[in-house]
């Protein structure tokens, strides 16, 4: 078994990350989880005791706390905390995402950007750029993003309701800041886990220049559906209770399309250690539905959007400009 290797998650406590938390642990390896505030960590601690005894917790896991992600100003918390413990990372796992579909209206982050994309792209876009210098360059890094096949309009959820795309990036800052240009909640969605596989292009890009070992890995974990309140979908359900209800129940119970969370994350928690994916450069994986109620994780194409490699490069440049307007200009890549 791996050991002794430092792994960073986002999005940890709870939905996806958290049953991929739990399996992590059993590895004996170092967990470093980013939690929003002290709300959330309480709430984390309480559950993931029910687990694993507190001296286990205090020697594998390490909570980077009071780090709301839709505040760029946080993400120098985990570049401090780092540094401060002279911690080098193997893996790290962008897992933290959110979606307010049903939302008439943008929700907006401390610094006036669209909040889909503020957390779901841009924080994470910017925490790569800031610790990439703390990620050890070997065969066995990664950086893992957890992206969604919705961002593909020919996909079976991409191809319902509005549709990903970013249309060359023309007026793509002012839907993001500002003016909020025909604002669509469930497309604001989609083109975040667009932007996430565009990113993660670039990334594996720029990496391959300088003879980097370190693998970019986009993951779409399929159609999840958490049991309680917590995780992804704590957003949407606001804004339609019942239909949100009625759709779980027919995708769970009848369809059989969903995949439940536990094994989501379980499935994450082997990307982190598979030797597959040692010094593969880029590979966006899918856990494609094959049968009733069965899943298999499989190597799958992007979408011809997700391809365009000026697009990236494009989306890349226009990221930095956006942090850069706001004072934050560390940029290792």
């Amino acid at each position: 078994m791996i050991k002794n290797k430092n792994i960073l998650i986002t999005g940890g406590n709870s939905g996806i990350g958290f049953f991929a938390i739990i399996n992590l642990l059993k590895t004996k390896n170092n967990l470093y989880i980013v939690i929003k505030n002290d709300f959330r960590k309480n709430q984390f601690r309480k559950t993931i005791e029910k687990y694993f005894d507190k001296n286990y917790l205090s020697k594998f896991l390490n909570i980077i706390e009071d780090c709301d992600l839709s505040d760029l100003e946080n993400i120098k918390k985990i570049k401090d905390y780092l540094n401060s413990k002279k911690i080098f990372l193997d893996v790290i796992v962008l897992n933290a995402g959110l979606q307010y579909t049903g939302s008439y209206y943008p929700k907006v982050s401390k610094q006036g950007v669209e909040l889909t994309f503020a957390v779901n792209h841009l924080a994470h876009f910017y925490l790569v750029n800031v610790l990439k210098d703390f990620v050890r360059d070997n065969k066995e890094s990664r950086i893992i993003i957890t992206s969604s096949d919705v961002h593909d309009p020919k996909s079976s959820g991409g191809n319902i309701g509005k549709k990903a795309g970013l249309n060359k990036l023309i007026d793509f800052k002012k839907k993001v800041t500002g003016k909020f240009l025909n604002f669509n909640a469930d497309e604001s969605y989609k083109n975040s886990k667009l932007c996430n596989i565009l990113f993660a292009k670039e990334l594996e890009k720029k990496l391959k220049i300088s003879s980097s070992k370190i693998s970019v890995i986009t993951w779409a974990p399929g159609l999840v559906i958490p049991s309680d309140d917590s995780g992804f979908f704590r957003y949407s359900k606001r804004f339609n209770l019942t239909g949100y209800y009625i759709f779980s129940k027919v995708a769970k119970n009848i369809l059989g399309i969903s995949e439940s969370v536990e094994n989501a994350g379980k499935i994450l928690s082997e990307i982190v250690f598979d030797s597959n994916f040692n010094n593969i450069g880029y590979v966006h994986l899918s856990n494609k539905l094959i049968s009733f109620k069965k899943h298999k994780l499989v190597e799958s194409k992007v979408s011809d959007e997700a391809n365009n490699s000026e697009l990236a490069s494009k989306l890349w440049i226009l990221s930095e400009d956006i942090c850069r307007s706001f004072g934050f200009v560390s940029f290792n890549i």
